[in-house]
């Protein structure tokens, strides 16, 4: 469930996909889906797209940032990867939601 009350699906198809391009994250499906429920803050991507993200001191590569980028009006999630530079998506995109006192 997203911070607009949307349930978002991480299809098998797509966890597929998201595996064979960032390994690290096998074993991280829960995290995925808890960072979409309980971001930091959310980008607003291109077009529909949003990006969730959720910073996290244990992750297989350290401490990271986990991005999930999803889509409510059709209900899924498109990609999550870990990344050190959260401040390069910040730059790039508007926040449009934030966790309060972060």
């Amino acid at each position: 469930m997203t911070v607009n009350h949307f349930e978002v699906r991480l299809h098998q198809d797509v966890l597929g996909r998201i595996l064979r391009k960032h390994r690290e994250l096998k074993g991280m499906e829960l995290v995925i889906l808890e960072t979409i429920s309980a971001p930091d803050l959310i980008l607003q991507g291109h077009g529909q797209e949003l990006l969730a993200l959720k910073h996290y001191d244990r992750t297989p590569l350290g401490s990271k940032d986990m991005v999930v980028v999803y889509r409510e009006d059709k209900q899924l999630i498109i990609t999550a990867f870990l990344t050190s530079y959260h401040s390069r998506l910040l730059r790039k995109r508007r926040a449009i939601w934030q966790r309060p006192n972060l």
